[in-house]
């Protein structure tokens, strides 16, 4: 879809005609890493990858080709630094920056971080501890989900073994979107009482795109109280949807025949927008250095990201004047009862702060976990004695 727009769009000069390869990436991380290397000859340009742990390696080898990265799934916050890394390009806000800016509103410094067991899960929760480590704060444990009812409850005990954790970030599939590892982990922990508002859960993967939350139900919570109460404990942080949802612009292209599958808006992964968004944020950058009069190389189409303003998917993609992107997001709450999800607060990365929308968050206890010290989120004040 991404393609085939940017090609009749009169605005964009790529000089060349855009085609793709879809990289099926292995599940275990060495595997996947080969799968990337065959590609050497075949592609000028990288959009991914899907695993934040090959990244770096895939990151030096598309220096050593010459290559661009465009990428919205990697973490390692080396990554950031274009003078080592002159290649490597994101195409949304490192979710690290937007869980900080979060977690210093509320001053919630203490973390735990429990991952799926499958690779990409697990390396996207250690690398994620290492970001927020690099960031000064407290990452308590990182663990990964055992098999079976017995193993959930293991996770949680460790979790619960370590003292002061605030904020449980939730590495795996959302369990709004069918992560039945998610929901089941959220019912044992009401189950156990730890659902009770000691901790504020945060599933990380809807970070990385606009989940539909506008005028939008969640069928998951209609025969599951468990969940529904639970759930009461989450916060879930999300792109911020434009005047259309995911669901509305899946269902505009399709009307118009541009996506022929037969498929319903709500059975596709609004993770679809962000790697739409990537293609057109790759074709801008194209477009850009040519512009400029720049030779398409895998430095230049990553140092030509700065001052982007073009329609994404479903909302305005913009960049600023150092290529960091200025996309806002929303923090959306439940009430413990319904199945649909509120935006309470705007998190507003131009200025990297946290604004109230008016909408106060229905805590399980009536009031947040107590805040932690403002000195783990004062790079130039050690903190002492907790």
């Amino acid at each position: 879809l991404a393609v085939g727009r940017i090609s009749k769009d009169p605005s964009v000069d790529l000089g060349h005609r855009l085609d793709y390869v879809v990289l099926q990436e292995e599940c275990e991380t060495p595997r996947a890493l080969l799968r990337f290397l065959d590609f050497q000859k075949l592609s000028s340009a990288f959009i991914g990858p899907m695993n934040p742990g090959f990244c770096e390696v895939a990151t030096f080898l598309g220096e050593n080709w010459n290559k661009a990265i465009f990428s919205w799934m990697c973490i390692n916050y080396r990554l950031d630094s274009t003078a080592h890394h002159p290649t490597f390009a994101r195409t949304l806000p490192s979710p690290t920056r937007v869980l900080f800016t979060v977690m210093k509103y509320f001053k919630w410094a203490h973390v735990g971080i429990i991952a799926s067991h499958e690779d990409i899960w697990v390396d996207t929760a250690n690398t994620l501890a290492s970001a927020l480590r690099n960031e000064g704060l407290p990452v308590g444990i990182v663990s990964s989900v055992r098999e079976g009812e017995k193993g959930v409850e293991d996770t949680w005990n460790e979790i619960r073994a370590v003292p002061g954790i605030k904020v449980v970030v939730l590495c795996m599939h959302s369990a709004l979107l069918g992560g039945e590892e998610q929901a089941a982990l959220l019912r044992k922990a009401l189950e156990m009482g730890l659902a009770d508002g000691r901790y504020v859960f945060i599933p990380y993967d809807t970070l990385l795109y606009s989940l539909p939350y506008q005028n939008n139900s969640f069928d998951v919570f209609n025969n599951d109280s468990k969940l529904q109460e639970a759930y009461d404990a989450v916060l879930t942080i999300t792109l911020e949807s434009g005047e259309r949802s995911f669901y509305d612009a899946f269902r505009e292209a399709k009307e118009s025949g541009e996506i022929t599958r037969d498929l319903e808006a709500t059975q596709v992964s609004p993770l679809f927008g962000t790697i739409y968004d990537a293609i057109y944020f790759m074709a801008m950058a194209v477009d850009s250095a040519r512009r400029k009069g720049a030779r398409v190389s895998g430095a230049n189409l990553a140092g030509h990201t700065k001052n982007f303003s073009f329609p994404g998917f479903n909302h305005w993609v913009q960049t600023d004047s150092s290529g960091k992107g200025l996309r806002n997001y929303v923090i959306l709450d439940t009430d413990g009862h319904g199945n649909q999800l509120f935006p309470t607060h705007l998190v507003d990365l131009s200025s990297d702060s946290v604004k109230s929308l008016g909408r106060v968050i229905h805590f399980p206890s009536g009031a947040p976990p107590k805040p932690d010290s403002s000195c783990w989120f004062d790079p130039d004040v050690l903190c002492t004695g907790g």
